[in-house]
């Protein structure tokens, strides 16, 4: 028999676990705008050429930096989730002949509000239509980098881009979330939940790709990238036979956008050059 302070210490063990498990469930049901798109207000990028707005019902704000020119076709850049960093660098596509619009999600990089699900989807579209006042679609390639490149791949599906360029691409949201968990000894029980089904919509990679007009997609994934595996994109079911996987040798999450560059741009052009035939 356990003595009363035993038992009360026990129970109050019971009722923190309980609760460690219920303010997961809840951020991860209603709380995953907030943890997938974190407030970073300030912008520390290369600064643009030209900016524009486009902003919900609700007042929150997507803003788009243009760069370069667009003497052979146009790029549209979703970064992570952490938004713009020093590590994404566009000189390479304007030198190449590239205009470069890229996105800031409200609540990061001076755009005002904060990013909501519901909402980033309407306001991608919205964007890449603004964009199509200087590049036509065929001529118009999306590059996405970590969370940018699911946004990058369910944007496709309302549009016809000549391309996709995916970069340190998760194969789906659930997956992304639990690797992420694991790498936290405080948060590595958490991976035990039935995350698919707590996430209101478990965006996926085979989904996006399957509804996208777009037959040209490429994913850059480095060999040494702990947030996103590549073996990850190896298993069943989790890409379409028509998506070419490239690993990148060394790059981790972080670097892989860097060290591909000039494979990138390559494949880029080629895309341009089929996509506007």
């Amino acid at each position: 028999m356990l003595r009363p302070l035993h038992r009360k210490i026990v129970s109050l063990l019971l009722s923190a676990v309980a609760l460690y498990f219920a303010v997961a469930v809840y951020c991860l049901h209603f709380e995953i705008s907030r943890l997938l798109f974190p407030r970073t207000p300030s912008f520390a990028g290369s600064p643009a050429e030209a900016t524009f707005s486009i902003r919900s019902r609700s007042g929150n704000e997507l803003l788009v930096r243009h760069y370069g020119q667009a003497r052979v076709g146009c790029v549209v850049f979703f970064p992570g989730q952490h938004g713009a960093t020093a590590g994404y660098s566009f000189a390479n596509y304007t030198a190449a002949g590239l205009a470069v619009f890229a996105i800031a999600y409200p609540g990061q990089d001076g755009a005002s509000g904060r990013t909501e699900l519901s909402e980033i989807e309407d306001l991608v579209d919205r964007a890449i239509a603004t964009v199509g006042n200087t590049c036509s679609l065929n001529r118009t390639v999306f590059v996405g980098v970590s969370l940018g490149a699911m946004l990058a791949a369910y944007a496709s599906r309302s549009t016809k881009p000549a391309g996709l360029v995916l970069l340190s691409a998760a194969p789906s949201l659930s997956v992304a979330i639990r690797v992420r968990l694991r790498s936290h000894w405080a948060l590595a029980p958490l991976s035990l939940l039935p995350l698919r089904t707590l996430l209101t919509h478990d965006y996926s990679l085979v989904e996006s790709l399957r509804q996208s007009p777009s037959n040209q997609v490429v994913i850059f994934q480095g060999t040494h990238d702990e947030q996103t595996p590549i073996e990850l994109l190896h298993g069943p079911d989790v890409l379409l036979t028509s998506v070419r996987l490239i690993g990148v040798p060394g790059g981790t999450h972080s670097t892989t956008f860097v060290l591909s560059q000039k494979a990138q741009l390559s494949t880029i052009l080629k895309m341009l050059q089929f996509g506007g035939a």
